[in-house]
């Protein structure tokens, strides 16, 4: 279930042009829900043709320097003779801000396998990622943003998998209205040696609908023809 996190992690970079640059001692809570698609190459099964729709909840929190986060997923599959539907795997993650102004941020993040196996909702192998992200306000409306990262792979007995490298790179805008456009070059393995590399681009747009909620979208393509798109609503704390 690739697509949830990093599109996750991704929208969170894009919104720290508000979110990091009002950064305090106090603690802040933040819960997402919303709608994902996706259609073609999949990590949740091992095919280039697969269509999934997702149903993500995240929770995270900061104070001062730290983070933390816990996502999951109600998901649904279909392709070629396979169809399954019910709650994916659960991601755990700890950040820490290297440096601020520009921040760079060290995360470490773990897969807990609690979707079932037998259904083809997890792989049943727990993963571990170390990342680093990047964010950095050019002027008080732009920003660059990157991450980057390495995932250890739990492996399944008689099935080719790998260690994955993943990366984006990528630039937002703040209107005066408070609305966030941006844009970035995607870059990631699949767990799955006998799939390509994906690489693509993706386009964010998320604006406050009140002082506590925000709307959050994205659609993105790469070169395996695979398009994704989501609807994130948060409500900050």
């Amino acid at each position: 279930m690739p697509v949830l996190p990093a599109k996750l992690a991704l929208i969170t970079l894009f919104t720290g042009l508000t979110g990091l640059a009002q950064a305090s001692d106090e603690m802040t809570a933040k819960i997402s829900t919303g709608l994902f698609y996706s259609s073609g190459q999949s990590d949740t099964i091992d095919t280039d043709d697969a269509t999934t729709n997702s149903i993500p909840f995240m929770v995270s929190l900061k104070q001062g320097d730290f983070s933390f986060g816990l996502s999951t997923a109600y998901i649904s599959v279909d392709s070629d003779n396979f169809n399954t539907k019910g709650i994916g795997d659960t991601t755990a993650s700890i950040g820490y801000d290297l440096t601020e102004n520009p921040w760079l941020t060290v995360k470490l993040k773990h897969k807990f396998a609690t979707g079932d196996e037998t259904e083809g909702l997890s792989t049943g192998k727990s993963d571990t990622s170390v990342q680093l992200d990047y964010f950095y306000p050019v002027k008080s409306n732009t920003s660059l943003f990157a991450n980057v990262g390495h995932k250890f792979v739990g492996k399944v007995s008689g099935v080719a998998m790998q260690d994955t490298n993943y990366g984006s790179i990528g630039s937002g805008y703040i209107f005066s209205s408070k609305t966030n456009i941006g844009v970035s070059l995607d870059y990631r393995q699949s767990v799955f040696s006998d799939l390509d590399d994906q690489v693509g681009a993706s386009v964010f747009l998320s604006r406050p609908i009140t002082k506590t909620y925000s709307l959050s979208g994205f659609g993105s393509y790469d070169n395996t023809q695979t398009i994704s798109t989501g609807l994130t609503v948060t409500a900050k704390f």
